[in-house]
């Protein structure tokens, strides 16, 4: 059921400047990410291939969402687990900054895989955005 509500829902390409800033974001928290030191030994620069897209609209309250390669129980980073992060739209019009923690959000679920889900490992990594964000790049 879930399925077919799912491809009611217009599919979301976006323009290339949407497509641009929602890039750039996703950039400037993995510089951030980096340069916090809390992800040493965790290959960060591997989500700079993860497909970066949008959610089909509309979205309701969901902000973001990221989906796992199917081979990703065998990646040996974060980038081969994570096969695309997908975005609201309507994040790159707000000035809130929940496009970054939303983006730094999905990246968690990146790194620590799909089992941890919003567990106590994920949590404490949440709480470090505003810590992280502070840094800049």
């Amino acid at each position: 059921m879930r399925e077919r509500m799912m491809y009611k829902r217009n599919r979301v390409i976006g323009t290339f400047s949407e497509r641009v800033k929602a890039t750039k974001a996703a950039e400037r928290v993995l510089f951030k990410m980096e340069y916090s030191g809390h992800f040493t030994g965790i290959d960060l620069d591997s989500f700079r291939t993860t497909i970066l897209a949008f959610l089909r609209e509309p979205v309701g309250n969901l902000m973001g969402m990221c989906s796992y390669s199917r081979n990703h129980r065998h990646a040996k980073n974060p980038g081969e687990r994570t096969w695309r992060i997908l975005l609201d739209r309507n994040l790159l019009y707000r000035n809130d900054g929940e496009l970054e923690a939303t983006i730094y959000h999905e990246f968690l679920h990146g790194i620590l895989g799909p089992k941890e889900g919003h567990g106590a490992m994920f949590q404490q990594y949440e709480q470090l955005w505003t810590q992280i964000n502070g840094v800049d790049v």
